[in-house]
Parts: C-alpha cells; structure tokens; sequence
C-alpha cells in the first residue's frame, strides 16, 4: 500500500516511540512531503543530528510541491482551516492517490477514508 508519512509519525520514529517504528515498517510505498522533509531538517539541534535525520529521510521518496498539490492545498485551506503545511501534506497525499498515515486527529479527521490514525500518545 502506498502512503505519505506526517511529519508528526516520523518525528516520533526518531525518537525512539516504537509504535512509530511499527507503523514506518508496515508499508513498502513510502513518501514523504517536501514540508515533511524541511520540518524535520529544521529541527535538528546540531550537525550530527542532521546527518542522522538525512539518512532517515533517503527512506522516503519525496514529494515536492506542484501547482496540483498548490491548488488541492488551497481548496483544503479553506475546507477544513487546518495550517497551510498540513495541507500541503494531505494534499500530496491525494495527489498521490494513496492514505496520509499522521497521529494528528484535531486537524486530520479519522473518519476520511484516505487518513490512518494509527495510534495515539
């Protein structure tokens, strides 16, 4: 099955929460947002860090942002008033066709069929 990770299960995952770990490991067709990419890089607190978190990513194909994923993300937007990452996020997502995998249930609705909450902390 095909999926786009939310930053939020991949943060998880370098952290150690092993239920990331097995959500990360359930799936072969992985994909990540260029958001994704860019919010996990940010938050790397030193050189060292950023390696790690650069190797992690090279798991992922990503996803970089076109003028599709811009016009879904706009329509989401004004949908639902989630922040404009997320939904860029979920609109790569659908663009991709495939389920956005998040822990995020206040912005992401966990009754949407193309949304997999699949734990909680």
């Amino acid at each position: 099955m095909k999926v786009v990770f939310d930053t939020n299960i991949l943060i998880d995952y370098l952290k150690g929460i092993e239920k990331a770990n097995e959500v990360l490991n359930q799936y072969e067709d992985i994909h990540i947002s260029i958001i994704s990419w860019i919010e996990l890089l940010v938050g790397a607190k030193d050189e060292y860090d950023e390696t790690i978190i650069r190797q992690f990513l090279h798991m992922f194909s990503t996803q970089f942002i076109t003028t599709k994923i811009a016009e879904r993300s706009i329509q989401i937007r004004k949908q639902k008033r989630i922040r404009l990452p997320d939904a860029i996020i979920w609109a790569t997502a659908h663009d991709l066709r495939c389920i956005l995998v998040t822990r995020n249930q206040r912005d992401f609705p966990a009754d949407d069929p193309s949304i997999h909450i699949p734990y909680q902390l």
